[in-house]
């Protein structure tokens, strides 16, 4: 997962391998194709990207996570276009893959540039309604300003310095093994993406539907004089949780349980005893109170990584703004330059009309658009972490700061950064793949173009038949939505109105935040927990962080036992587990929709 909450909206979760020097075929596969901007290329990589779209806005509710998509676009890519080109022409050549692959994580990253996964739901919970046609729209503008800002951005990160990009080579040296072979290496994959994506289906019906599932098995026991369960403790029969658990790994996951621990174990039975919070209400009770030494983990990790790389990512992003004007950078073409300027001009409108920003707000955002885009495409080449919401966050400080004003404009002008950084920084992988396969940047640029309006007309209804359905609470916790809203309630109102003790909390989880971070920076790296998973685990039901925590011991147990099938077949079983259930919850949701069935719970 290459963007989680924060980006990771954004930690990246489990980052694709970094691969040097990649084996490049020079020469075509036999019988393949030789083009590359083809029909089939955009349908299947649109095709790809909704299922990667709906996914991301499932798990993202979910967990706070989201997935770039661009290894599994690659493979279901290869192997759909291999199987069409039987019967239509032969198969597919190494640039129509990866032009899939483009096309597909353009799409799969929209319910993150939208604000899906962090500022429409924080507008929703501050009792704020978007319209659906305006976050369409908005979204699609906000896509294409991220699309430019790589496409600007790329020669001088991709041809002059040569960053890595992590993801982006390992995406090239997967479409380069998978056209010196002519086929999916272990072709057993297949079989066990499919049958846990069918496998996972089945038990959220039964779960969800015919109830035969129970969603959560309580813990036994007493807390504060209250059941265990009150406090969300016990295990949560998802399996798209265990594949997160899973694919995140052992120090990650277990850090989310020791923050759940903290969080339901050790400070909500005490608000319990002492009165401060109504147990009656269970999560969205407790939440109120311990979203605030959560979000302070995780913004007191955000600060110090984003300070220990200050000077790096801020020097080397002013030297990129001011190389776009040399004459040695290729120009974006007269047509792209129109479609930047109305694609700001539309967010000014945009956001007066659907937001209520008035116009110096927007104007102050899309100030902040490419310098921050240059930071984040910086992050993405260098550590293969996209910072999506630490680069929101900083906007609606600013913001906050420069227009004081009510918090959900604030919120508003955060999504803006937010939106655009997180398309760029996916543009850029696919860049980079197409860097090393000797792409056309300009028809990458166009592929990506297509996936933003497609993306935005399959994320948002997805998220909104997802939300009619489940709400927003503990069956979709939204974990990044707390941090858009309590960041612009800080910076707008300060440290008044806040629960009991709320602001204290949130100050010693900033600091142990901070602590944990630098230890990390040391030989403790693989002993210190990681302190923005410790703020998630805080943030979600006890059970969901426990859930994941189980995925990630019976992975590891299995890998000690078998480590060769569980390094082969792993990422394909997770992969299944995460689509499955997400496809089977939005088909749900449809059913409730047209009242085939009675809504979950």
């Amino acid at each position: 997962m290459n963007a989680p909450p924060e980006s990771l909206d954004s930690p990246a979760v489990a980052v694709a391998p970094v691969l040097t020097s990649p084996r490049l075929v020079t020469s075509p596969v036999p019988g393949a194709l030789t083009g590359e901007f083809t029909a089939r290329s955009l349908v299947g990589g649109c095709a790809i990207g909704a299922l990667l779209a709906i996914t991301n806005v499932y798990m993202g509710l979910k967990t706070g996570w989201w997935e770039s998509g661009s290894i599994i676009a690659a493979v279901l890519g290869f192997s759909g276009l291999t199987a069409l080109g039987r019967r239509w022409g032969g198969g597919p050549s190494m640039l129509e893959t990866n032009l899939t692959q483009t096309t597909a994580s353009a799409v799969g990253a929209m319910p993150a540039v939208a604000g899906l996964l962090g500022s429409i739901p924080a507008l929703t919970m501050m009792g704020l309604s978007v319209p659906a046609w305006g976050i369409v729209v908005w979204s699609a503008t906000l896509g294409v300003l991220g699309v430019l800002a790589a496409y600007l951005l790329r020669s001088r990160l991709l041809d002059q310095e040569g960053l890595a990009f992590p993801t982006g080579v390992a995406t090239a040296e997967l479409i380069t093994a998978l056209h010196r072979t002519g086929r999916v290496e272990r072709p057993g994959r297949a079989q066990v993406l499919l049958g846990s994506g069918l496998f996972t289906m089945a038990m959220t019906w039964l779960r969800d539907v015919q109830a035969w599932v129970p969603a959560v098995t309580g813990a036994p026991g007493r807390l504060a004089g209250l059941p265990a369960s009150t406090f969300t403790l016990g295990i949560g029969w998802s399996p798209m949780l265990m594949a997160v658990g899973m694919m995140a790994g052992l120090q990650m996951s277990l850090s989310m349980v020791l923050g759940a621990l903290v969080s339901w174990v050790a400070i909500a039975p005490e608000l319990a005893r002492a009165g401060s919070v109504d147990s009656h209400l269970g999560y969205d009770g407790f939440s109120v109170w311990l979203t605030w030494p959560g979000v302070g983990l995780m913004v007191g990790a955000a600060v110090v990584s984003l300070a220990a790389q200050a000077r790096s990512l801020l020097g080397a992003a002013a030297k990129d703004l001011r190389s776009l004007g040399s004459a040695e950078e290729p120009s974006l073409g007269r047509w792209a330059v129109w479609t930047g300027v109305g694609a700001s001009v539309l967010t000014l409108v945009l956001g007066r009309v659907v937001f209520g920003l008035p116009v110096l707000h927007t104007l102050l955002a899309l100030a902040l658009v490419l310098p921050l885009c240059a930071v984040c495409a910086r992050g993405a080449g260098q550590m293969d972490i996209s910072p999506v919401s630490q680069m929101g966050q900083l906007t609606q400080v600013a913001s906050g700061t420069v227009f004081p004003g009510p918090t959900g404009l604030n919120v508003a002008a955060g999504s803006v950064v937010a939106g655009a950084v997180a398309q760029t920084g996916v543009s850029l992988w696919s860049y980079k793949a197409g860097h090393l396969l000797k792409s056309s940047p300009a028809r990458q640029m166009l592929s990506q173009m297509l996936g933003v309006l497609v993306g935005s007309l399959v994320s948002v209804p997805v998220y909104l038949l997802l939300v009619d359905t489940y709400g927003l609470g503990e069956a979709l916790p939204v974990p990044s939505a707390h941090q858009f809203r309590i960041v612009a309630s800080v910076s707008i109102q300060g440290l008044e109105g806040l629960p009991p003790y709320a602001a204290r909390a949130a100050a010693i989880g900033f600091f142990v935040g901070a602590g944990l971070t630098l230890a990390a920076r040391g030989r403790l790296e693989r002993l210190v927990p990681s302190a923005v998973a410790m703020g998630l685990g805080m943030l979600l039901p006890a059970h969901y962080a426990i859930t994941i925590g189980l995925g990630a011991l019976l992975v590891t147990v299995a890998r000690r036992v078998r480590p060769d099938m569980v390094d082969a077949h792993m990422p394909a079983l997770g992969a299944g587990a995460i689509a499955g259930e997400s496809i089977m919850g939005l088909l749900i949701a449809a059913l409730v929709a047209l009242e085939l069935i009675q809504r979950p719970g």
